[in-house]
């Protein structure tokens, strides 16, 4: 009999959390129930996790995480193009994105009542935008370097790449709720992305210049 790796189960344990949350939302989440869905012992869930918090702060990880691995099977040159990436990889009718999307909103939203949970979503967040502003920052470079990356008609200055990644991730965070809850489609909610980027001279625009 082969035994499963260590590595394996707890990946399948994150991913049963993160369905879990988004059937049921924080509040209804029950170990055993994550372990059922995991297909393991709740001994085994406890060998990886402690308790229920260090259960949820790991999924918040993994669900970040995944996004990320999404954005990235792209093979993309451009950090315009990764960016826009990511940012879109939000949205999306492939499996696990409305999971995830919906997973993570959940988290944020019981953080409001839970200090735990809320420095877990606050160094999440804070990950998150620093990956984004780093990816600001290599397409303003690229663009100093000669690459067409700015918009051509961008009016004032864009201002540091931190505060851009604020922009940006804020933006996602609310398009995220609209998008969950049909007020969008995932075309609509892309659009405006692209429309911020746009703005922030992030993405190429105008008559001949095509999209990243």
């Amino acid at each position: 009999m082969v035994r499963e790796k260590s590595g394996d189960a707890r990946e399948r344990i994150l991913a049963a959390c993160s369905r879990c949350i988004a059937r049921t939302g924080v509040r209804g989440l029950r170990i055993q129930e994550v372990a059922k869905e995991a297909g393991v012992s709740t001994g085994l869930l406890y060998y990886h996790f402690a308790d229920r918090d260090g259960l949820l702060r790991a999924a918040l990880d993994f669900v970040n995480a995944s996004a990320a691995a999404r954005a990235e099977d792209v093979s993309l040159r451009s950090p315009q193009a990764r960016l826009r990436a990511l940012l879109h990889s939000e949205f999306g009718d492939e499996d696990g994105v409305r999971e995830g999307s919906t997973a993570w909103n959940e988290l944020r939203a019981s953080a409001v009542f839970d200090s735990a949970q809320a420095d877990a979503i606050a160094a999440s967040t804070r990950s998150w935008q620093e990956s984004v502003a780093l990816l600001v920052a290599e397409a303003r470079a690229a663009h100093d370097a000669g690459q067409p990356s700015r918009a051509q008609d961008v009016s004032g200055e864009a201002g540091p790449p931190d505060e851009a990644a604020l922009v940006l991730t804020a933006l996602v965070e609310g398009l995220s709720g609209r998008w969950l809850t049909g007020q969008l489609d995932v075309m609509g909610a892309r659009k405006a992305v692209d429309v911020a980027l746009a703005a922030l001279g992030l993405v190429p625009t105008g008559p001949g210049v095509s999209r990243p």
